[in-house]
C-alpha cells in the first residue's frame, strides 16, 4: 500500500479559527493570527462538537497498491470525492511482473506453519483468474466484460478528497479494531499524515488509535 498526500488547505487552522470567530462579529477579519489563541479555540470547538468549521479544510490523497475490497468499503463514505483506476481501459498488473495483488494476513501469516499450502491455494486462484481474463480478451471479449472474472484482490488505485470533518468520522469508523484490516491500515496511515499537518484537529484521534 502506498499513500501520498497530493494537496491540502494551506494555513487551515488559522483560517477556520478566524471564520468561526467571524460568526460572532459583524465583519470578517482574516488577520487574527494569534496561533496559540486560535489553537485553543479550535480545541474548544471540537470538544463541544461544533465541527462544521472543519468542513472548510480539505485533503486530497492518492492511494495505490490496494484491493477493490478496500475501495468498495471506502466509497460508502459519501461526503467525499473519488477518482479510481478504470477497469474498462486499464488491465491489472500481470502477476508475472511482480506482485500485483493484495495478500490478506490470514493467507500470508500461516505460510511457515502450513508449509505454504494456504498461500499456494491463494496464488493459484489469482493466476488462474488472470489467465482466463487474458484468454477471454484474446477470444474477442471486451476488456470491460472480461474483467468480470477478476477477483477484487488485484491492485487498483484511487484519489480521495475529504474535508476534515468527514476525515474525523472516517477515522472513528475505520481506525477501530473491528474494522476490516486493509482499510484500517490505510485509515491509520492517513490519520498520521493529517496529524502531521494539523495536529490540533486530529490529536485526540491520533492518541486514541495510535497511542
Amino acid at each position: 500500500m502506498k499513500i501520498e498526500l497530493i494537496s491540502y488547505t494551506p494555513d487551515g487552522e488559522n483560517m477556520i479559527a478566524n471564520l468561526a470567530k467571524a460568526t460572532r462579529m459583524s465583519r470578517l477579519d482574516m488577520k487574527q493570527n494569534n496561533k496559540d489563541n486560535n489553537m485553543k479555540f479550535i480545541k474548544h470547538l471540537i470538544k463541544i462538537g461544533h465541527l462544521g468549521i472543519l468542513e472548510h479544510i480539505t485533503f486530497t490523497f492518492h492511494v495505490s497498491e490496494i484491493s477493490r475490497c478496500l475501495t468498495h468499503q471506502l466509497v460508502r463514505h459519501r461526503i467525499a470525492s473519488y477518482l479510481q483506476m478504470s477497469g474498462r481501459h486499464t488491465k491489472p498488473i500481470p502477476y508475472s511482473e511482480g506482485q500485483g495483488y493484495v495478500i490478506p494476513p490470514s493467507v500470508y501469516k500461516p505460510l511457515k506453519e502450513r508449509y505454504g499450502e494456504v498461500n499456494q491455494l491463494y496464488e493459484n486462484a489469482i493466476v488462474s483468474a488472470y489467465d482466463y481474463y487474458n484468454r477471454l480478451i484474446k477470444q474477442g471479449v471486451p476488456v470491460e466484460d472480461a474483467r468480470y472474472v477478476l477477483p477484487p484482490a488485484f491492485y487498483t488505485h484511487i484519489a480521495i478528497t475529504m474535508n476534515a470533518r468527514t476525515l474525523r468520522h472516517f477515522f472513528e469508523l475505520r481506525c477501530d479494531e473491528h474494522s476490516q484490516w486493509e482499510i484500517r491500515e490505510m485509515a491509520k496511515e492517513m490519520l498520521k499524515i493529517c496529524y502531521d499537518k494539523y495536529p490540533v484537529i486530529f490529536e485526540d484521534l491520533k492518541e486514541k488509535y495510535d497511542g
